[in-house]
């Protein structure tokens, strides 16, 4: 029996932008949480998810080099929760169809936000993180942006809400794009500080080593998988599905702890390895990975394919 293996290093470069993550915010803004109208909805849930939204580092944090902070005195901007009926009340450009940003006010309609919009592919938190993303966006001085490239993630600041012509052939997003988030620090006078995240909410992960096991006559008989996987929406595991010669095998559960991910992913914890052993038949070539998303974003990304035949 004679093992051959594959191996390929996890990109510890990226703890460079961790390093820079880490360093206290170049400036801080504040924020108060209130309403308007009869608003049914849970306004803890609210504020918890606009504080989540605003600190995440795949938002306008620009990896932290902004920090917001919630008070409950004067702030920068407020963000509202607003009945339908009470958002053209902010200004008569408002629309009870949909969320408004006037001057300092972050207007979030409780309807869009209960309930998303019907062109909404996602689930409903991811919409209330794209709403508060884009509202703010406005309030950092973004104007709506048209769809780039076929295909491309959306930015944050097209009006995807509507869907139809503002999407054009661009896929839907939650977070900012590089492009906007470099429009921000440029106004701003800061720099953006790299996350590590090759895309804030597509899947992605590094197949480490792949070992395969020969029958006496050198051909291919079993195959050892090592790597890990992490999906941008979540901390909890993925997986990965496999394929053998372009037909797929398996799918496998990336759970296994991986300390080494973790330190250049901090936010998303150890537990995102997989090793897992597959039979292959004698007349197997290639074997390729895909990394399987949850929520917003790609369904699937490739990790890549090893020769084994």
């Amino acid at each position: 029996m004679r093992i051959v293996r594959h191996a390929a290093p996890l990109l510890i470069a990226t703890l460079l932008g961790l390093g820079l993550a880490a360093c206290k915010p170049n400036v801080t803004y504040t924020y108060r949480i209130s309403t308007r109208g009869p608003v049914t909805a849970d306004v803890h849930q609210f504020a918890r998810h606009v504080a989540a939204t605003l600190s995440d580092p795949r938002g306008w944090t620009l990896g932290g080099s902004i920090a917001f902070r919630q008070t409950e005195g004067p702030s920068d901007f407020v963000v509202w929760l607003a009945t339908a009926s009470q958002v053209p009340s902010f200004s008569s450009a408002c629309s009870s169809q949909w969320s408004c940003r006037v001057g300092r006010n972050v207007v979030i309609n409780e309807t869009r936000w209960v309930h998303a919009t019907p062109s909404w592919p996602y689930t409903t938190g991811a919409y209330q993180h794209y709403v508060v993303n884009h509202e703010v966006g406005h309030w950092l001085g973004l104007g709506h942006s048209s769809c780039g490239a076929s295909g491309a993630r959306a930015p944050v600041m097209t009006q995807q809400s509507k869907g139809g012509p503002p999407m054009g052939s661009c896929r839907f997003n939650v977070w900012p794009t590089r492009a906007e988030l470099d429009a921000v620090a440029r106004a701003r006078g800061i720099g953006v500080r790299p996350t590590g995240l090759p895309s804030p909410d597509d899947p992605f992960g590094r197949v480490d080593r792949v070992e395969v096991t020969r029958d006496g006559q050198g051909r291919p008989s079993r195959v050892r998988l090592v790597g890990w996987v992490i999906d941008g929406d979540r901390t909890s595991p993925v997986g990965a599905s496999v394929f053998v010669d372009g037909r797929p095998v398996t799918m496998l559960r990336a759970d296994r702890s991986r300390p080494d991910v973790a330190g250049v992913h901090p936010r998303y914890g150890p537990n995102h390895g997989f090793d897992h052993s597959i039979d292959v038949p004698p007349s197997a070539g290639v074997v390729c990975l895909h990394a399987l998303g949850a929520g917003a974003g790609l369904p699937h990304t490739p990790l890549g394919c090893r020769v084994v035949k």
